[in-house]
């Protein structure tokens, strides 16, 4: 559906229809991604209780209007869909990027729980991602995926095109090839790049600079001490294997929270868990769910 708000034609994608007698799950997309993200989800056990709800911030997705250069304006962004909508004490999840605009939203809003699936913070994005993102997406998704993905899924997953398609590189050949975003030799392993299709296509915006743009506003986005202490209720979800957000339980948003109550480490996976391993990740955010519920 389509929203519009005073500056943007914000578009929210349902699962199913808005059903007011069940709670809100909310997801905020990763940088460069949109609401087909949470297609890759596997939630149909919780689809009877929860909106599975997904929001294409501006310049990702369907979403139109200025773009956006900071988390907290991109907060403020989320803020007013969810008070158009009237999605009252929701919880609210984000992955990698996503989970800082949810951790932001948290500070600012009344929800019932908020998720941060693979984050940092601070999350400082290198400056070869950066030059990357800005000049060649193509290198720049190569780079996310080299990182940030351990194994393939067991079941082969599919995504929807949206925005700048036709990537050379995402054939069986070798050799350089030309994409929308720049060029990119493939050396050794085509039959990867297949595999990884349906993921990397998650990155192709009508805009091509908006990973550039979101993942710059990583290194920008800090909360003052005093929001992080006034944080109440977030669950923090790390894979093992993760080399882009790496668990690190000195962190100072994790003081004082316990592992398997608040934090939880999925095993044998990356960045992407929702493309790696979604039943492992269906599972944990059950027992989540299901936390709150008691």
């Amino acid at each position: 559906m389509f929203i519009q708000l005073k500056d943007h034609k914000a578009h929210v994608f349902i699962q199913n229809k808005l059903d007011s007698s069940k709670e809100n799950f909310i997801f905020i997309p990763g940088a460069g991604m949109d609401h087909r993200t949470l297609s890759m989800f596997k939630l149909d056990s919780i689809e009877d209780k929860y909106n599975l709800i997904a929001l294409d911030l501006p310049g990702h997705g369907y979403t139109t209007g200025p773009l956006i250069y900071d988390v907290e304006g991109h907060t403020n962004f989320c803020n007013q869909l969810i008070e158009n909508l009237e999605l009252n004490n929701p919880i609210i999840a984000g992955h990698s990027w996503g989970g800082l605009v949810a951790l932001d939203l948290s500070s600012k809003i009344k929800n019932k729980m908020t998720i941060c699936i693979n984050i940092a913070y601070p999350f400082l994005v290198g400056e070869i991602l950066l030059e990357h993102a800005k000049g060649n997406l193509d290198q720049a998704v190569e780079f996310l995926t080299k990182y940030g993905v351990y194994k393939f899924p067991e079941v082969e997953i599919k995504s929807q095109g949206f925005g700048v398609k036709g990537s050379g590189f995402y054939g069986r050949t070798k050799g350089q090839i030309k994409s929308p975003y720049g060029t990119k030799t493939v050396e050794s392993d085509p039959e990867r790049e297949i595999k990884l299709y349906p993921l990397k296509r998650l990155f192709n915006q009508a805009q091509k600079e908006i990973s550039s743009i979101d993942l710059k506003s990583c290194n920008n986005f800090r909360l003052s001490d005093e929001k992080i202490n006034k944080l109440s209720n977030v669950k923090y979800i790390f894979c093992d294997k993760d080399k882009l957000a790496r668990y690190n339980p000195e962190n100072v948003l994790l003081k004082n929270l316990q592992l398997d109550e608040d934090i939880f480490i999925l095993n044998e996976t990356g960045h992407f868990p929702f493309f790696e391993d979604p039943e492992q990740l269906q599972r944990t955010l059950i027992r989540l769910l299901g936390s709150n519920d008691s």
